[in-house]
């Protein structure tokens, strides 16, 4: 079976952030049967599982209970892919639009990702969107796991926003914005329209952050004081292997701070250019660019707790500039 146009979505999002709502509108809005819905509660009990049963109308779902899917229920989440993709093949309909893994609370996209690498095969196209609560601001309550999953998204979608001001919710806007602004951002009050454009097709290629923008100016109000976005722009171009020696150096020396990297660099050839990217520690297979249009080559990274000075001591045989893209 081709599940090479599937959309695999890793929805993410601290405890009550209304991860299930989003789901719910989208299989309201007549989704349902294109769709596949893993729910992972950590819980003998999967509440979520049961409420979006009562919505399913066509829907193919299957339940993770008791367990993080990153962590313990690594190999069931597998399975329950493999078993789910299989099951549609054999019933002889055609592969599913989008398969949704709405995680638990408690994890981490990066975690997630490395579970889902025994399915490359799959070819699934991974997209990681992320919940923001409008009405309890995410990183004042649960900061370590809320700031790897927003920095991980590449959609955040804001919640709740009905039951804040306009002024909170502009600013709820400009704190996703600061602390990973290489994500979009949705903010819709519709319920229907915020879930269609939650999970539409996001282009994950190029951030604009890496073809030359100036700094973002980011009052410092909304900048949160462990998390920091910086670019290293390429003084010259570095040889591949060097460039991938410095990248695994400075995951080595950030650990668990590095929430998320991406870099446009030269490939193997030197001509062509290839996307890096990294969820926290996990990187992504390599992807060569269509267009060689790239003339300057960066990295851009967002840490936790995590100063530009550490960074610029990361040995590795690179002529680099470091620049903050918040001040």
């Amino acid at each position: 079976m081709n599940t090479a146009s599937t959309q695999f979505f890793i929805l993410a999002g601290i405890l009550g952030s209304g991860k299930t709502s989003l789901l719910e509108a989208l299989l309201d809005a007549g989704s349902g049967a294109s769709t596949a819905v893993i729910v992972n509660e950590v819980g003998a009990i999967n509440i979520d599982g049961a409420i979006l049963s009562e919505s399913a109308r066509g829907m193919t779902m299957a339940t993770l209970s008791n367990g993080c899917v990153c962590c313990s229920l690594t190999d069931d989440l597998v399975t329950t892919v493999e078993e789910l993709v299989a099951l549609r093949a054999q019933a002889g309909q055609p592969a599913f639009e989008r398969i949704v893994l709405e995680c638990s609370g408690l994890s981490r996209p990066g975690a997630v990702m490395r579970s889902l690498e025994q399915l490359a095969e799959l070819r699934f196209r991974l997209l990681i969107v992320a919940t923001y609560d409008c009405s309890r601001p995410p990183l004042d309550h649960d900061f370590d796991d809320a700031s790897a999953q927003l920095s991980a998204a590449h959609t955040v979608v804001l919640t709740k926003i009905g039951l804040v001001s306009a002024e909170r919710r502009a600013q709820a806007r400009s704190v996703v914005a600061a602390i990973n602004p290489m994500a979009r951002i949705v903010d819709e009050f519709a319920p229907s329209i915020r879930a269609r454009e939650a999970f539409a097709e996001v282009d994950t290629s190029v951030s604009p952050l890496i073809g030359g923008s100036e700094p973002t100016q980011v009052s410092e109000a909304l900048l949160h004081p462990r998390v920091r976005v910086f670019r290293a722009r390429f003084a010259e171009k570095p040889n591949w292997e060097d460039v991938l020696e410095w990248l695994e150096n400075i995951a080595g020396m950030t650990g668990d701070r590095l929430l998320r990297m991406k870099a446009i660099v030269a490939g193997p050839h030197g001509s062509d250019r290839v996307l890096l990217q990294s969820v926290g520690t996990t990187f992504a297979a390599p992807r060569r660019l269509a267009t060689t249009a790239f003339d300057e080559l960066a990295a851009v990274f967002i840490v936790r707790d995590c100063a530009m000075v550490e960074l610029q001591q990361v040995e590795g045989a690179l002529g680099v500039t470091w620049t903050a893209l918040q001040r």
